[in-house]
């Protein structure tokens, strides 16, 4: 829903934490009572994971726990603890405008590869792919556990949330631990020697621009340069885009985003399958590792272009009220609300809601005229959700189309979207985004375990020596299987 491009939706919701103000016991209770009467009477799918009276009793323990003498952080804090028990990916908490870390933000980017920290890139004389053991005298498994709180995800899913906390890992570790200006770091280098060293914070545009230059975005596996061109081109590219192998005949799609214009990108996906069925190209390649989402209609357009079959994506649509709870704390709503709750549920009502049980895309669900013949390979990650996990999933289901990469973040057999409304708590100043409509996926295979995202049907997840060499593991399998190599 939201156009947002990549640089900003990764370092979504910077703010300043010096400026924290003090919030009285009674303001808080109020707050978390608003909070409390919004999921209740709006949340689809509040009792998925947790039950009614383990809920009630989260939120009778936190009123309690409140005493005088506490920030609006804290109250964000406490909030983001109660969210985290929903499993709920699309229900957001934004911390209140007075938190900052812009001037004193954590120096060192890093990688979580196998719930560890890593180096990701060569900075403070600390390595590539050093480990980091602790900061601060705090272990990092600690450190992960405390953070994991800040980043929803759907169900169990932990893939999501590290992708998160790697982006945004600063901005959460200033929230759980408060500012600081110094951090003593103790590592283990590649070659296993054991350090320590104490470095200062940097500002928050230092940081942001040295992210770029992320070994595990793999400039040098491209033979490129690591740097802003490459990142502007590969990455933060928000077109599709094609680039060829020639010999291992295969092409490349890059689909960074769905969040494009629908008929410019229906268009452009039609000259690029145009160009590669007329090139002859025997193998596909379609890479949405950095692809977050956006229009369904876009992920619709691109399976069409790689199925032989109709196809499905969703089963039903459910809500539990046909209007936005306590409105009068909604700030904006980006859709009508009588014509996209009201109007589209009210006649198909169930015994605690409503639900329509057909899909009003489906008629576009077909195979497109200029679709590819070949063998077909995506790529997928834990940064995909909302349309990109959408079409993972509508891979997964094919078994003529291999999905490769690590668990995709979006849920399984069902997500919470659709419809979203944005609320702020009156006394902390906390931002809410509330998702209305449970929607139910359409699957093939119902082992999958419950609280899953989406499985790859082959796992391959990027090693301490990808990570150090800068080598695109999955790409890598790929090209081996296929042949060519890397070059």
């Amino acid at each position: 829903m939201q156009k947002i491009h990549f640089l900003v939706l990764f370092w979504i919701t910077i703010h300043s934490i010096s400026a924290q103000k003090s919030i009285d016991s009674t303001a808080l209770r109020k707050d978390l009572d608003i909070f409390e009467r919004i999921l209740k009477k709006g949340h689809p799918g509040l009792y998925e994971y947790i039950t009614q009276d383990s809920l009630d009793i989260i939120f009778e323990t936190t009123k309690d726990s409140i005493k005088e003498g506490l920030t609006d952080l804290d109250g964000y804090k406490k909030m983001v603890a109660i969210a985290d028990q929903i499993k709920d990916g699309n229900l957001k908490l934004l911390a209140p405008q007075t938190l900052k870390t812009d001037r004193y933000y954590f120096p060192l980017i890093l990688k979580i590869i196998n719930a560890k920290f890593y180096t990701d890139t060569e900075d403070h004389d600390i390595p590539i792919g050093s480990e980091i053991k602790k900061i601060n005298h705090k272990k990092t498994s600690k450190i992960i556990h405390d953070l994991k709180k800040y980043t929803p995800s759907d169900g169990n899913n932990l893939t999501k949330k590290y992708r998160d906390l790697e982006l945004k890992f600063g901005l959460f570790y200033a929230y759980e631990y408060g500012v600081t200006k110094t951090f003593e770091i103790s590592y283990i280098t590649p070659e296993g020697d054991e350090k320590t060293t104490t470095i200062e914070a940097e500002s928050f545009v230092k940081v942001k621009l040295r992210n770029l230059k992320r070994n595990s975005y793999f400039a040098s596996y491209h033979q490129k340069k690591n740097g802003f061109d490459y990142f502007d081109k590969y990455i933060g590219n928000l077109q599709p885009f094609v680039y060829y192998k020639n010999e291992s005949n295969t092409a490349i799609l890059v689909i960074n985003s769905f969040r494009n214009d629908v008929q410019l990108f229906q268009s452009n996906l039609t000259k690029i399958f145009k160009e590669i069925n007329a090139k002859k190209v025997k193998n596909l390649i379609i890479d949405i590792r950095q692809n977050d989402g956006g229009y369904r209609a876009n992920a619709v357009h691109l399976f069409s272009f790689i199925t032989s079959k109709t196809f499905k994506q969703y089963q039903n649509e459910y809500v539990v009220s046909l209007s936005i709870p306590e409105k009068k704390y909604v700030v904006k709503s980006f859709l009508n609300e009588k014509e996209f709750l009201e109007n589209k549920f009210r006649y198909h009502p169930v015994y605690d809601g409503w639900k329509l049980n057909f899909d009003d895309m489906e008629s576009l669900m077909v195979p497109d005229e200029n679709r590819f013949k070949g063998k077909v390979y995506v790529l997928g990650s834990g940064i995909n959700t909302s349309a990109a996990a959408n079409f993972a999933l509508n891979v997964k289901n094919d078994p003529n189309i291999v999905l490769l990469g690590e668990e995709i973040a979006g849920g399984y057999y069902f997500h919470i979207g659709e419809f979203p409304a944005y609320y702020e708590l009156p006394n902390t100043g906390i931002q809410l985004i509330l998702y209305m409509e449970k929607i139910t996926h359409y699957v093939k295979d119902l082992s999958i375990t419950r609280g899953s995202g989406i499985p790859p049907d082959k796992y391959i997840s990027i090693t301490r020596s990808d990570l150090i060499q800068g080598r695109d593991p999955v790409l890598d399998y790929i090209f081996k299987l296929v042949g060519g190599g890397n070059k």
